[in-house]
């Protein structure tokens, strides 16, 4: 996983990087990740990765959370079905804990999802005894385009705290980058928090991100962003 740090740098008159009107262009590494946010929404990044809020916590009421994985090159990891990871990624999420008091194996879980059915592994988690907080999800979307795979999930949960419905949005993009002649694979994770009465404008911000979504577009110099066509 990425380590992070923060720098701001002042863009050339004539950079390259465009965005659609009242957004502006969140990049990652130089180019590994690239998309969209609304240009009024809050960066901050913390030792869990990048944070981006619709405004500064905490008075937020929804947020985005970009976290990236470089893997080892020694693994295809083009084997992996990708909803496969993204559905064993949720799985393992308030489950761990729960498996452990009960002095069960958390790998139990993994290996009842990996004989689910193929085309949504996320079919039948609504019905599992250990996630009370569950509400319901939605079936998995696919993105495919030239060198780059997408596929998300929403999932309805009961929030702890608030006790009433929460959503999330959870995305795994699977890409590949030549960075200073080394070419690697690279694994977006992001996810979407947000409530109910702010779905209307969250699925606006969510449809820009996967839209304008890049991975392993590397650029030379930040600064200038990708050259003019």
């Amino acid at each position: 996983m990425a380590r992070w740090n923060k720098r701001e740098l002042r863009m050339a008159d004539d950079h390259g990087w465009r965005c659609r009107p009242g957004y502006t262009i969140f990049v990652v590494d130089r180019g590994a990740v690239r998309f969209d946010i609304p240009e009024s929404w809050v960066v901050q990044v913390d030792a869990e990765g990048v944070k981006i809020h619709d405004k500064r916590p905490p008075d937020d009421d929804a947020r985005l959370q970009l976290t990236v994985f470089y893997p080892p090159p020694v693994v295809d990891w083009t084997e992996l079905p990708l909803a496969t990871l993204l559905a064993d990624a949720l799985a393992g999420r308030g489950r761990k804990a729960a498996a452990e008091a009960e002095g069960r194996r958390p790998e139990h879980d993994r290996r009842a999802l990996l004989r689910g059915d193929r085309d949504d592994p996320l079919a039948g988690l609504a019905d599992d005894p250990d996630d009370d907080d569950l509400l319901g999800q939605d079936p998995i979307s696919h993105v495919l385009r030239p060198g780059l795979e997408i596929v998300w999930t929403e999932v309805r949960r009961l929030d702890p705290e608030e006790k009433r419905e929460a959503r999330h949005r959870h995305l795994v993009a699977r890409g590949k980058g030549t960075d200073r002649g080394y070419e690697r694979d690279i694994l977006p994770f992001v996810t979407m928090d947000f409530w109910p009465e702010d779905a209307g404008r969250c699925n606006a911000v969510w449809k820009e991100l996967v839209r304008s979504l890049r991975v392993g577009q590397y650029v030379a110099d930040p600064r200038k962003g990708p050259q003019r066509a």
